[in-house]
């Protein structure tokens, strides 16, 4: 049975209770597009590229707040027209952009390079998802063992033998519990939480999307209340994957932040690829961070009796080792073994 997951999502402040339509959706994904652009690397035309797709979701939603805050943070970076610099700004407060109110900086990562004194890990927090049922009608179809390795692995991450996690550190978010709003509530929560002396892993296991055929990318991540019955309406209520980075890179200041996918593309509502190599560069963003995923953009992740094998064989080698492993030998570990197990029972890789 091929693995089909992914997670996450959110509705910009303002929609709460409001009607997505379908050209909401699209200067969501507008927004998305220019977000794609920006980073502390991003040149001048980048730059331009990005106020572009943000004048256009302004013209297909003229109220989506965090598109006007972008687009101030776009003209002051290019130090052009101060006058709707602060006409976006204004807005933007008007509106009750969620990403000012987080001082959110694409241009600022959070962690530029690691400290040297942080040999001593302090606290230990998590948000672990995983989502095997969606709303009803206009919801992705169902996942079997997603909800089940996500409860699994935060078991293990409880556990004071292996894992060592206080308990009241690790947010489990499984079906009904993850909706858009309330993954993204605890990513945020853990973002500005974490010291940088802590450790931080973020565990996600549901359906994924992407954009369009020609983009070699996972754009979005479904969440329980993600709407797959139009392109448009996935756009406007799943949650970016540059949205997930920009928290991790330019909001979470520990020093150890890890980010494990179990997934592979999805078949539901629109195009699909895989996780693909620009999704883990931006989230690896900044020092200190690390990103393990089931599969390569060109293969797919399978579930065995009860389980996702990636999943298995992550928390059995971790448990082996009594939690302690160097993360280059815990991938090849588990690609090795993952590989191992998918052939013998599939006849596949």
């Amino acid at each position: 049975m091929t693995r089909r997951v992914f997670a996450l999502g959110a509705l910009a402040a303002g929609l709460r209770g409001q009607k997505m339509s379908p050209e909401i959706g699209a200067a969501f994904d507008l927004l998305y597009q220019a977000l794609e652009l920006l980073s502390e690397r991003a040149t001048a035309k980048d730059v331009e590229r990005a106020a572009g797709f943000l004048r256009n979701a302004l013209d297909q939603y003229p109220s989506l707040a965090d598109a006007h805050y972008y687009r101030y943070l776009c003209l002051k970076r290019l130090n052009r027209e101060p006058a709707i610099q602060q006409s976006a700004l204004r807005r933007a407060t008007e509106l009750g952009s969620e990403a000012l109110r987080d001082r959110r900086d694409p241009f600022r990562l959070a962690v530029p390079k690691l400290y040297g004194d942080l040999a001593t890990i302090g606290q230990k927090w998590a948000l672990v998802v995983g989502i095997s049922r969606f709303q009803p009608e206009t919801g992705a179809e169902p996942l079997h063992y997603a909800a089940d390795d996500a409860t699994a692995f935060a078991g293990f991450l409880k556990d004071p033998a292996a894992g060592r996690f206080p308990p009241g550190n690790i947010a489990l978010l499984t079906n009904e519990q993850a909706t858009t709003a309330t993954v993204k509530a605890r990513l945020n929560r853990i973002a500005t939480n974490a010291k940088p002396e802590d450790l931080v892993v973020v565990y996600l296991a549901t359906h994924g999307s992407s954009r369009a055929e020609d983009l070699r990318q996972v754009s979005y991540l479904y969440t329980y209340d993600t709407d797959v019955s139009s392109r448009d309406l996935v756009f406007g209520t799943a949650l970016a994957m540059v949205d997930v980075s920009g928290i991790i890179s330019t909001r979470c200041v520990a020093n150890r932040t890890v980010v494990i996918f179990d997934t592979c593309h999805s078949g539901a509502a629109i195009d699909t690829q895989a996780l693909s190599t620009a999704d883990f560069d931006r989230l690896r963003q900044g020092a200190g961070r690390y990103v393990l995923s089931s599969c390569a953009d060109n293969q797919k992740a399978y579930e065995g009796e009860g389980h996702g094998y990636f999943t298995a064989s992550l928390i059995g080698q971790l448990r082996a080792r009594g939690g302690c492993i160097r993360m280059g030998d815990l991938f090849t570990r588990v690609q090795d073994e993952v590989s191992r197990t998918v052939m013998e029972r599939l006849g596949t890789q």
